[in-house]
């Protein structure tokens, strides 16, 4: 490696902030984090680079892929792209187990169908390395980390299956609590696997647990979703099979004995912040709003998480209910703008009650 690459990075990533410089974002805190990204690119470009040694080289070739990765993932978060209904509820439920102040939920688009996944690269540990890095070097500081999750573009507006996202947001409160982790330790008395039935191990349990952290939400409308894309998949490594999966949840929520349940409260009993618990409240479909073709009057945050659930249900008897006599397109496109919408008077609504 020498200077030449960290150069072709800085020419590279010039070009993507002139185009991102326009970015609005509904969040103040992924502005902050734009301007500190660009403060921090700055001083890089206007170091003396070129005499750098190896060791600089590698570090700042680093700090230009995290530059890198935090703008794509800003890009795709504007007011604009960003599926902001969905995200305000996430932001609920993140609330219940970490301050959220310190992290920006955000999202970058796939062009792949399907391609759901919570990215995992940017743990505390990584987080408060690159600080140590930026302060030693230039003195400056990253005030907030990315809770970074991907999910189809064609899908971003698609409400029935961004229940998706709850389960993302498990995966990062698991790894965030190192809940699946202190299992694995109990178990196999090490802090990582070392072979394949120790790494399915950990990854069906990580499964497990982001599963029974969606349901506590959104009851079973992740469940439902994940019949429709994996029907019938059996166990492989990072995955139980999807029978296995939608009986834990199952029996989480008709109150049936649930070892796995039991095992990660038993967990969060002793270091967590709370515990996995039912925290909707059910909206009664025979006397939803909905049936009269306009947005669910929700009342609380608990009502809220719900409306995905309830769109689940509308959707899966939409052949006998109020929609029975709509075309299929004209179906889809109900359910998605009721749920949009009776998400977006609810947060509305609360933040003018905070300003008043």
């Amino acid at each position: 490696m020498d200077y030449k690459s960290i150069e072709l990075q800085i020419l590279q990533l010039e070009e993507s902030f002139s185009k991102s410089r326009s970015n609005i974002y509904s969040d103040p805190k992924k502005q902050t984090h734009f301007d500190e990204l660009y403060k921090l690119f700055k001083a890089i470009k206007t170091s003396d680079y070129k005499r750098f040694d190896l060791r600089n080289l590698q570090d700042h070739f680093f700090l230009l892929n995290y530059i890198f990765k935090g703008l794509e993932y800003l890009d795709n978060s504007t007011l604009n792209i960003i599926p902001y209904e969905i995200i305000s509820c996430l932001e609920y439920a993140l609330e219940d187990w970490i301050d959220k102040d310190n992290f920006i939920i955000a999202t970058s688009l796939s062009n792949k169908n399907l391609d759901f996944y919570f990215e995992s690269t940017d743990s505390n540990e990584e987080f408060n390395n690159i600080n140590f890095l930026i302060g030693a070097l230039y003195g400056h500081q990253l005030t907030h980390r990315l809770i970074k999750i991907s999910l189809p573009k064609v899908l971003s507006r698609d409400y029935l299956s961004c229940v998706v996202l709850y389960h993302e947001l498990g995966h990062f409160v698991d790894m965030e609590l190192n809940i699946s982790k202190k299992i694995f330790l109990k178990n196999y008395h090490k802090t990582d696997p070392t072979n394949y039935s120790e790494y399915e191990f950990l990854c069906h349990k990580r499964e497990y647990f982001a599963d029974l952290f969606a349901a506590q939400y959104i009851n079973d409308a992740s469940n439902l979703f994940l019949n429709y894309i994996a029907f019938d998949n059996p166990d492989c490594e990072t995955h139980p099979a999807t029978n296995k999966r939608i009986s834990v949840v199952e029996n989480f929520l008709t109150g049936k004995n649930c070892l796995e349940l039991d095992e990660f409260n038993s967990v969060l009993s002793v270091s967590g912040p709370t515990e996995l618990k039912i925290r909707y409240k059910k909206l009664d479909i025979k006397k939803s709003d909905f049936l009269k073709l306009i947005p669910q009057n929700i009342k609380s945050v608990p009502e809220l998480h719900y409306i995905f659930k309830l769109g689940w249900d509308f959707w899966n008897t939409s052949e006998t209910n109020f929609l029975k006599n709509f075309e299929s397109r004209q179906k889809y496109h109900i359910i998605n703008n009721l749920i949009e919408k009776s998400i977006s008077n609810y947060t509305i609504t609360e933040k003018w009650q905070e300003i008043l």
